[in-house]
């Protein structure tokens, strides 16, 4: 095999769902394709949790066992406090002409915690910034920016921005003085090794 073929199957290798028998558990930081019995799936095993999700159906019946979406939490769910936080932020920071970004991480040690990046740059259009290192045992789990008082969507810049490890992405839009998080636009979305999968915010109403 092709040694750029190697690779690439390597980081990212297709397996096929057995009809008789429990899909094999992933290891921590993988990332594999599912060829399962109704379509294709993308699954992977974060730092932080367990994901699986379609990404191509099948018109026909394919003689490969059934899989099915998970979302599983190890972290539990993202404390809403810490993002009512960034949304005051942004807030603040949409007075001053400018967007605000911020990590939210997680650690079975350390636990959540909201970081701010150091700010090289920062305009009401953009952010250039650089994120200190995580600890091996501390994994992203939302990366949170705002819009200002634009709406809330996800630019192509963000789309780069998003490839790679598993995360949750938010943007926050339609932001201004004492705001409350209900009242601003927002789009959440899972990541999974460059793919995206729209999610419900559940400050949200359907």
């Amino acid at each position: 095999m092709n040694r750029k073929d190697e690779v690439l199957q390597t980081h990212l290798p297709t397996v096929m769902a057995p009809r008789f028998e429990p899909l094999p558990a992933l290891k921590a930081g993988e990332t594999r394709l599912v060829m399962a019995g109704d379509g294709l799936w993308i699954e992977a095993e974060g730092g932080f949790g367990h994901f699986r999700r379609p990404l191509w159906r099948s018109d026909r019946n394919l003689p490969y066992g059934r899989v099915e979406a998970c979302s599983q939490l190890r972290c539990g769910p993202i404390p809403l406090k810490l993002i009512e936080r960034f949304a005051k932020q942004a807030n603040e920071w949409t007075d001053q002409g400018s967007e605000a970004v911020a990590w939210i991480t997680w650690g079975p040690n350390c636990g959540w915690e909201l970081l701010e990046p150091k700010i090289l740059i920062h305009t009401a259009v953009s952010v250039r910034y650089t994120w200190p290192d995580l600890g091996p045992d501390t994994a992203l789990v939302l990366d949170v920016h705002s819009h200002g008082i634009g709406s809330a969507f996800f630019s192509h810049t963000d789309d780069r921005s998003d490839l790679g490890f598993p995360h949750y992405s938010l943007v926050l839009g339609r932001c201004g003085r004492n705001r409350p998080l209900t009242q601003l636009d927002c789009k959440l979305r899972l990541c999974l090794a460059g793919y995206f999968f729209d999610e419900q915010a559940p400050w949200v109403q359907a």
